[in-house]
């Protein structure tokens, strides 16, 4: 690869920093129009329930209030959902969990519509509640959804695995292990929460401004429950404050009551949900549990796995039934086996509901296969790495689902490197000559990962882009996929400035919007970097193309002849030329300097129904050490340090794969520490950050990180995924260095202190 000027300097900004920075940056909460409405949603305070009554008269007597609406208000009573159409843009029939929408109101004044909502009078017939996803499908358990997509009650959706004959190779193994781990709900807490302002136009079309992950399905969800053409619905993403997979659902479900409010008025409507509202009424990562079974010969080398895996999706499918598949399509974690099954449930419960949240799944298949690995490198009298060593998928192998590895891996690559950095050997030999009775005991503890990339087989895996060079010689380029702080859009500005060969300060990267920009699909599964960054490069190159024949018009030679220096434009005889004289120079020879390009993952197929095929075209690995003290009177756990080792690929923005990597942990160690978001007989249990923690600065370790760099060929400039892996394996790895510092193994997290005390 040539020397590069923009892409992986470590001197690249964010492109929005100093709007950020500086407190200028315009989120949904900061924007007011005049004559603006504020819209405010009544929630059932019950988990299942059926609507009685719903009476919203007194809700206009309330001064300032200006329009109510309920399910009655949408095409078809607002159902809506995907991949399942089995919600509602306000409660139809029933509530199904605490915090479902049921009413909304727009008002002059907040106060107002707060006012409005409480006035409305409704009357629910509580129904029974079913909290525990183990009960979901007896017959004795009400039926949660309107039509259960599946035969049996409650039963959300299956996905499985089939490579081989596991169970005969497991009863035939030298040694068998097995392991159940439950893995509880984890709230997003994002900073910025959900809100949407939608803008009635006199044509009768609506543009709204939300803080969403995927404009086009918002639109196309709006559309469709108000009845509309899409051409009729636009969607512009602002700055948005955080999502980490978060705002999908309850996003869409807002844009839409802002969308009919607005619509009714004929004014502008702003939703935006209180904190507490947030946590009530937002989805959450699944409740998981997963049942492993290993069989392995008298080396240690693993034979076959069987995996179950019973996931609660709440009151509504939302996409649970895509991150279960991810997990099904990890749940073996990254290494060889000569057979592989996995059997995975999602089901219908009052727990809220559940959907997207960074790692999609795999951070509770990784979890458990990693902690019953450990426990079977013990049994072996194994090191913990050593063990991995031999097992790990290596190039050639195979994966657990049964597709032959693409790429080379490189999990043994990041293990070595958090050995070494670590001091692993001399500290597991230290910590394993502690003192049993020492009130404050240290362990070290690893966990490795593989993550599927992109979509995989969900569906089709594509992006777009749009460029054009503006008469001032500045650039504007955009893309669908949106930048909800994991730094895309400052991607793809680098990747367009390395091609095009200027200065990134030149670009505009213009955020998504429906009516400028082409669909790219979802910004899921951490596929910007490599779907969106080819579809910019691609895009860019056809415009770089034309400004090489236009330069080597000028310099009377042939295009192969030029060099960059800078933004200029050396010809044989070695003057330049500048940027903007070779733009003009186009113009004049009539070219058009703007371009749409398209990029696809290379095509592969899952079938669902044999569980057999390739469920991903490569994969990321990485792996982290933890390094924990253990109070054994309190059992509180206190991360000391972190390592942690990613196959990235090329790093194209230096500063952001580092927020990526610390972020990640940070939320790894929340996973795995204190972030359980209970509930109790359908109610939930943590509706606030004092009483729900996320790590603060001062519960933060210091962390040492390294990308292996192993270029993808796919990739732009060799790049892979990087935003959801992260934060996988931190929990498994606190995990197993407790279970060092303690002698108490981990099967449910978070951790609880109260099994860690002596």
């Amino acid at each position: 690869m040539s020397k590069l000027n923009y892409v992986g300097k470590p001197t690249a900004l964010q492109v929005d920093a100093y709007d950020k920075v500086m407190g200028t940056a315009k989120y949904v909460g900061d924007m007011y129009l005049p004559g603006m409405l504020y819209g405010k949603v009544l929630r059932s305070p019950i988990p299942h329930g059926k609507i009685v009554r719903l009476d919203t008269s007194r809700a206009f007597q309330v001064p300032g209030v200006k329009a109510v609406i309920t399910s009655a208000d949408f095409v078809n009573n607002g159902l809506w959902g995907w991949p399942i159409k089995d919600a509602y843009i306000l409660a139809h029939g029933k509530v199904r969990y605490v915090g479902d929408p049921i009413a909304a109101v727009a008002a002059e004044t907040e106060a107002a519509a707060i006012k409005g909502v409480e006035a409305i009078e409704f009357e629910l017939e509580p129904l029974p509640v079913v909290s525990d996803p183990h009960k979901a499908q007896s017959s004795e358990s009400p039926l949660i959804p309107d039509e259960c997509p599946t035969d049996k009650n409650n039963l959300c959706n299956i996905h499985i695995v089939r490579n081989g004959d596991p169970a005969a190779i497991i009863e035939k193994s030298e040694h068998i292990f097995t392991g159940s781990y439950v893995f509880q709900h984890q709230e997003h807490a994002y900073i910025e929460t959900e809100g949407a302002l939608a803008i009635p136009d006199a044509d009768g079309s609506v543009t709204v401004y939300a803080n969403d992950q995927s404009p086009f399905i918002n639109r196309g969800n709006i559309a469709s429950v108000l009845g509309l053409e899409q051409d009729y619905v636009r969607v512009i993403q602002p700055p948005v404050g955080g999502s980490f997979g978060g705002k999908d659902d309850i996003g869409y479900q807002t844009s839409s009551q802002a969308a009919k409010l607005a619509l009714l008025t004929g004014k502008p409507v702003r939703i935006t949900l209180a904190r507490e509202e947030s946590m009530a009424a937002s989805y959450k990562r699944e409740w998981m549990e997963v049942g492993l079974k290993i069989g392995a010969d008298n080396e240690g080398k693993l034979k076959a796995v069987q995996a179950n895996l019973l996931a609660d999706s709440g009151a509504y499918s939302s996409m649970t039934p895509l991150s279960s598949w991810r997990a099904t399509m990890h749940a073996g974690g990254s290494y060889r086996y000569e057979a592989a099954s996995v059997d995975t449930e999602s089901v219908y419960t009052n727990n809220g509901y559940c959907g997207a949240f960074r790692g999609f799944g795999n951070n509770q298949a990784t979890g458990a296969i990693e902690c019953l690995i450990d426990e079977m490198a013990e049994k072996f009298n194994m090191d913990p790495i050593d063990y991995r060593m031999i097992n790990l998928l290596r190039e050639g192998d195979r994966a657990f689902t049964g597709n032959k590895l693409m790429h080379r891996p490189n999990a043994d690559r990041c293990l070595e490197w958090v050995r070494l950095q670590s001091g692993w050997d001399r500290k597991r030999a230290e910590y394993a000559s502690q003192e049993t009775g020492a009130p404050n005991r240290r362990g070290i503890g690893v966990a490795c990962y593989f993550h599927g990339s992109g979509l995989g087989g969900e569906g089709t895996d594509f992006a777009t882009a749009n460029i054009r060079i503006n008469g001032d010689h500045t650039v504007t380029l955009q893309c669908a996929l949106t930048d909800y702080g994991q730094g895309s859009r400052t991607v793809f500005t680098l990747i367009a400035a390395e091609v095009l060969g200027v200065n990134p300060d030149r670009i505009q990267m213009l955020r998504p919007d429906t009516q400028t920009a082409t669909d790219s699909g979802p910004t899921v599964a951490s596929r910007a970097s490599i779907v969106g960054g080819n579809a910019v490069r691609d895009t860019t190159e056809k415009v770089a193309h034309l400004l090489n024949l236009a330069a080597a018009d000028l310099f009377k030679c042939d295009p192969a002849q030029l060099i960059r220096v800078e933004e200029s434009y050396i010809g044989p005889q070695e003057q330049p030329i500048s940027f903007e004289e070779v733009v003009d120079h186009a113009r004049e020879m009539g070219f058009q300097l703007s371009a749409h390009g398209y990029w696809q993952i290379p095509e592969i197929h899952w079938d669902f129904d044999s569980g057999t095929g390739v469920p991903y075209f490569t994969y990321s690995y990485g792996a982290q050490i933890a390094e924990v003290e253990v109070n054994r009177k309190t059992g509180v756990v206190k991360v000391i340090k972190i390592w942690a080792a990613h196959d990235a690929g090329k790093i194209i923005y230096p500063l952001g794969a580092k927020g990526q990597m610390l972020g990640g942990i940070a939320q790894g160690l929340g996973y795995a520490l204190t972030e359980g978001f209970t509930y109790k007989d359908g109610y939930p249990q943590k509706l606030d950050f004092n009483t729900y923690h996320i790590p603060t600065s001062l519960e933060m370790p210091e962390m040492e990180y390294k990308f292996i760099d192993n270029i993808l060929p796919e990739g732009p400039f060799g790049a892979k995924n990087l935003a959801e892996p992260m934060m996988i394996s931190a929990p498994p790895a606190i995990a197993n260095a407790v279970y060092q510092a303690t002698g108490v193994r981990v099967h449910e997290f978070p951790i609880n202190p109260n099994l860690l005390k002596m």
